[in-house]
């Protein structure tokens, strides 16, 4: 493909995804929404356009609020909505490419979730912004974190427990939060996703107690 018609057709794939009216409401499970544009590519175009979009969160969704951008990350992770988050995983795309783009996922935790979510902790109930729940329950929302049954399932725990750790270093709870969260699914069946939480609780400091419980609950894989 060339350059040109990669850029057409990611730009085709972004709009589909984000361009949604908010007075409208939630779109993710309309029979007429643009869904062609956003479910009939390969896994190959899947990865890169996943990978293209994370590495370029401040470029590529600066004009979208807070709201469309919201259902957009919900539905490129959601197998309801978008075949992306099996492409991931289990696709026919080189592992080395997968990693990469799982490994990207940190840009959505650095230029969208810590910037944009509200400070707020979801499994209390905080009230935050449209970006809050999807930061909280991502790892909910997606089949991604579990690789059961996978092949090459120790590259992709491995470059999981990476990014959810990456989570746990940023200042926002949001993302602390939604860290621990993915981290404390992973733990009955990937052992070392304990580790992060252990450290981060080793060197948690002054950091929000209620956190500090919250990781303790997920290093036993009790969480919700």
């Amino acid at each position: 493909m060339s350059e040109a018609a990669f850029e057409a057709r990611y730009d085709a794939w972004l709009r589909a995804l984000f361009d949604h009216d908010e007075a409208r409401g939630d779109w993710r499970f309309d029979l007429d929404w643009d869904r062609e544009r956003a479910t009939e590519n390969t896994d190959a175009d899947n990865v890169a356009f996943v990978t293209r979009l994370l590495t370029h969160i401040p470029r590529d969704l600066a004009a979208y609020s807070d709201w469309q951008i919201a259902l957009g990350i919900s539905a490129i992770f959601d197998t309801g909505c978008t075949d992306c988050a099996l492409a991931l995983r289990e696709g026919i795309v080189p592992i080395a490419q997968r990693v990469e783009a799982i490994h990207a996922i940190k840009h959505l935790y650095a230029d969208c979730y810590a910037p944009r979510c509200a400070p707020v902790l979801g499994h209390l109930n905080e009230p935050g912004n449209p970006l809050n729940m999807f930061c909280y329950m991502i790892w909910d929302i997606t089949p991604l974190s579990y690789c059961e049954g996978i092949p090459q399932r120790g590259a992709l725990y491995e470059a999981l427990t990476d990014v959810m750790a990456y989570a746990l270093t940023l200042p926002n709870v949001a993302c602390v939060e939604s860290g621990l969260h993915g981290l404390g699914h992973m733990v009955a069946y990937y052992p070392p996703a304990s580790e992060p939480i252990r450290r981060f609780i080793q060197q948690a400091g002054d950091r929000d107690p209620r956190l500090i419980a919250y990781g303790r609950a997920a290093a036993r894989g009790c969480i919700q």
